[in-house]
């Protein structure tokens, strides 16, 4: 079984690299549909949300150090949005030791129809607009908003980059590359709330955890490599047709 989820990790690390997306969603996936076929034995939700918060919280540390670098970090927007998206991280996790694997599983697929659809959404280049200048509403909406994707995050276990990177480009105007970075320490802040919390009440079967990092950083190298030989745009359509997919024979699973 440790094979078993080395080789999870790699796939998922190679599909994220590929697609320059989070890999939250691809890891639940995974160890939802793909595991199950290879070992004949299935984890429940709560474990699975473990898994998931650990190797994303490793994964956006390491992603966040580039762009910290490079400079294309928005440092205002970061605690903005980090702070309450930690917290509410935190409150999901706790949410969810009370919740059941049904409700779990509902919630997931119904975040996974989401990025399907944000993933079709074109990009464009905001380097010459006015930047967004964030008023005592505007900053309690965003507040807000963020708090209760933090919940979602943790309650399934993904850091929710798939809503944190349109919401910087479309509204606050943020240039990709810095919404981006951005969004990666947003993520790593939500996903730190969470495993700190989901440290503190359960436990984590580390081994297995250490061979999903392991794989899935091996495997966004490789990805990464490889996308820059095809067309990303491409490759992400069909991604997010294939999560829709997945996605809806969750729910056929769920309700039938």
């Amino acid at each position: 079984m440790y094979l078993t989820m080395l080789l999870i990790g790699f796939l998922s690390g190679m599909i994220t690299g590929l697609l320059s997306i989070g890999g939250g969603i691809i890891v639940v996936f995974m160890l939802m549909f793909v595991f199950p076929l290879l070992t004949g034995k299935t984890f429940p939700m709560h474990t699975i949300a473990g898994f998931s918060i650990m190797q994303t919280f490793f994964s956006t540390l390491s992603g966040g150090f580039y762009y910290i670098r490079n400079k294309l970090v928005e440092r205002k927007v970061v605690l903005i949005m980090g702070i309450p998206a930690f917290i509410g991280g935190m409150i999901g996790v706790l949410l969810a030791s009370y919740s059941s694997d049904f409700l779990l599983r509902t919630i997931f697929a119904f975040l996974a129809v989401t990025a399907a659809i944000v993933m079709q959404i074109p990009y464009k280049s905001n380097e010459e607009s006015e930047p967004f200048k964030f008023t005592i509403f505007s900053t309690i909406l965003t507040v807000l908003a963020c708090f209760m994707i933090g919940i979602s995050g943790g309650l399934v276990g993904i850091a929710a980059g798939f809503i944190f990177v349109p919401l910087m480009i479309f509204v606050f105007k943020i240039p990709i590359k810095n919404a981006i970075g951005s969004s990666l320490l947003i993520c790593f802040l939500l996903a730190s709330g969470s495993l700190i919390t989901k440290l503190s009440i359960s436990s984590i079967p580390i081994g297995y955890a250490f061979m999903l990092i392991i794989g899935g950083i091996v495997g966004a190298q490789i990805g990464g490599r490889i996308t820059k030989r095809l067309n990303s745009i491409t490759l992400k359509r069909i991604a997010a047709y294939l999560i829709l997919l997945v996605s809806i024979k969750l729910f056929f699973d769920i309700y039938s």
